[in-house]
């Protein structure tokens, strides 16, 4: 298997470094009393559901996040019918042994489900993979290809770093799951810009530089129209713009369906126009053709720890919107016609 290299790979080790401390603290020994947010508790709330809840976000940090959370049934295939409520609560900024003091934040907040239809993968191979279920990452591949990807995601403002705590509560089947508990952590600010930072005026290779749209375009049938301006022109050209790091062919996680055809696309046909819509490749082709996935310097500077990421940006440059994964077009109107108004 081949790994994403540079960008992708010095993210990646942070990420998974944070991964993997947050795992340490959750299978620490905790004390019996009351319920805390340590791994006894934690366990005991999600021991006999039927699914597994999982955090699918490749980093959160300070600010506003689309936080993303996941179901898997025993099958490990998403459950793509469920309604889903969220509570969250501070933990302990920097606990000893394991995340406790719990503190509720704010009132409940609704989860709304977005699906890819008839996602496939062809390798797992990115930071997420570490959020799968162990026994994901046993029959990655073409099992998975054919059926829907759902997750059940919405802004949320995080107003600290440190350790945080959702408690979900889940109707799937016609029957309801109240208190599943999750634990993941908030860093001072996300590896990639987050909303409110300025967009990143990168010059990403278009249609001027190549001599076949294939140099940068892994679509079947790639549209020109989405590689015609770098990002830094679009920035600079008073519009709104839409900036989508996507590959069609390099997929590296079950969580990247096809994004471009779902999504971007549909955005193209409904805005072109009065919003610029960018299709940037993540990796060169030409490398990944080979065998090596090399990512292009676009996502080096804007230290995407993970692909698809599809930014909104104002007519001053600034991030509106931001989504990662999973995603569907109905959300993604939505900020382009929110970032319209302004």
């Amino acid at each position: 298997m081949h790994r994403p290299s540079r960008g992708f790979h010095h993210a990646a080790l942070y990420a998974v470094a944070m991964c993997a401390a947050l795992a340490t603290l959750l299978t620490a020994a905790c004390a019996d009393g009351a319920p805390k947010w340590d791994a006894r508790s934690l366990e005991a709330t999600v021991a006999d559901l039927p699914f597994t809840p999982i955090v699918v976000n490749s980093n959160l940090g300070v600010g506003k996040n689309r936080l993303t959370v996941a179901l898997f049934d025993d099958n490990q295939e998403f459950v793509t019918d469920a309604q889903v409520t969220a509570t969250f609560y501070h933990l302990d900024k920097e606990p000893e042994g394991e995340p406790k003091n719990p503190q509720r934040v704010g009132d409940a907040v609704t989860l709304p489900p977005h699906t890819l239809k008839a996602v496939g993968v062809a390798r797992l191979g990115s930071v997420m993979v570490s959020r799968l279920p162990r026994p994901a990452l046993q029959d990655a591949g073409d099992a998975h290809i054919g059926h829907d990807s759902t997750v059940y995601a919405s802004t949320v403002d995080f107003d600290r770093a440190g350790f945080w705590g959702v408690s979900l509560d889940v109707k799937t089947a016609g029957k309801t799951y109240s208190g599943a508990r999750v634990v993941f952590a908030v860093q001072e600010r996300t590896m990639e810009p987050r909303i409110g930072d300025p967009a990143i005026p990168s010059k990403q290779l278009t249609l001027a530089d190549v001599k076949n749209i294939q140099e940068i375009d892994s679509s079947d049938t790639p549209n020109p129209e989405l590689h015609g301006m770098t990002i830094a022109d679009a920035i600079a050209s008073g519009k709104p713009s839409v900036i989508a790091f996507a590959t069609p062919a390099f997929c590296q996680t079950r969580f990247c369906g096809p994004v471009l055809d779902q999504v971007v696309t549909p955005a193209w046909n409904d805005f072109k126009g009065s919003v610029n819509i960018l299709h940037v490749e993540p990796y060169d082709i030409a490398k990944a053709r080979s065998g090596s996935l090399v990512t292009v310097p676009a996502v080096q500077e804007w230290k995407l720890l993970a692909e698809p990421l599809i930014f909104v940006v104002g007519r001053d440059g600034v991030i509106t919107a931001k989504f990662e994964g999973i995603m569907d077009y109905p959300e993604l109107r939505a900020a382009i016609e929110e970032t319209l108004k302004k």
